[in-house]
């Protein structure tokens, strides 16, 4: 079995031009949040929503072919606007793994850092790759204003 210190790490980097303080409230608030979570063509569903430590989440995932992927995870810090981190798992399957998210203020704009812990193989860590990318691609349109 391997432990998040032997599994793969996705890190993930970008930066958005928007305030540490706005990219955090599209991640922790509610409805920002369900806009764009997810990657592009995913609509998903955020019926669980508690950012607070220990509260929990879960997203139900609309797949293009009509399946669902529900993802559960419970907050374990929040630190507004610099950081929050969360544990993250496919309902039916996989162990826990570990999103982290730092934002970092360049003077107007915001680097976020995602760092995704504890992904079993390779090709998971490369497929949340793919899936991280996407879904911030999205964010980054809602926080300009322009469609999720």
């Amino acid at each position: 079995m391997n432990t998040m210190t032997d599994a793969p790490v996705l890190i993930v980097r970008r930066v958005f031009d928007a305030s540490p303080a706005r990219v955090f409230d599209a991640w922790l608030t509610h409805e920002q949040f369900q806009a764009w979570i997810g990657p592009e063509g995913v609509t998903c569903e955020v019926p669980v929503f508690e950012p607070r430590v220990g509260g929990r989440y879960k997203i139900i995932m609309n797949m293009s072919d009509g399946s669902t992927i529900p993802v559960v995870g419970t907050f374990k810090t929040v630190d507004r606007p610099n950081s929050f981190s969360m544990t993250w798992k496919w309902e039916k399957g996989e162990d826990d793994s570990l999103v982290s998210v730092s934002l970092r203020d360049l003077g107007g704009k915001t680097e976020l850092t995602l760092r995704h812990d504890g992904l079993q193989t390779v090709e998971n860590c490369d497929a949340h790759e793919k899936g991280w990318n996407s879904t911030l691609n999205k964010m980054g349109r809602l926080l300009t204003g322009a469609n999720a």
